[in-house]
């Protein structure tokens, strides 16, 4: 006789899109959903910034295409200069692709800080691009000063 058991975390709607869903969840969902925000940001933001020169080129006009030290003039191009940067993410041939840098920092902040648990990990994920990079304890001091809020 073979009996399997599965048991499933259960997330109340209020735990949505928030710490109680992202800690019921395995390290690699939490991956998964890393993969798929960068992925997706990534993706939205060329779409846009194609749009931009769509829209903003005038057609004809020549463009200076910029170098290291003068950027392009092109509208498509300046949108992409502003895009965000998640370059933490590695990869190795044993394990394959590693998010570990951004699901760690979340995991970490999540599980140290409960009563912060309401704060969506989308707003966090935000918070770790290139140029905003923090660690669990600097978003921990963020949502104490209030510039990290739960959602309603």
């Amino acid at each position: 006789m073979l009996v399997i058991i599965c048991v499933a975390a259960q997330v109340r709607p209020e735990q949505l899109d928030r710490g109680g869903e992202w800690l019921s969840w395995s390290p690699g969902q939490r991956a998964t959903y890393v993969d798929g925000f960068i992925t997706g940001y990534q993706k939205g933001s060329l779409d846009a910034c194609e749009v931009a020169q769509q829209l903003f080129g005038e057609v004809g006009k020549m463009y200076r295409l910029g170098d290291e030290h003068h950027p392009s003039e092109m509208p498509s191009a300046r949108c992409l200069a502003r895009m965000e940067k998640y370059s933490k993410a590695g990869y190795t041939e044993a394990s394959g692709p590693d998010f570990s840098a951004y699901a760690g920092v979340i995991t970490e902040f999540y599980t140290k800080h409960p009563e912060y648990q309401g704060i969506p990990f989308m707003n966090l994920m935000k918070l770790l691009s290139d140029r905003d990079y923090k660690t669990a304890d600097q978003l921990y001091q963020m949502a104490l000063k209030g510039k990290l809020r739960p959602a309603r």
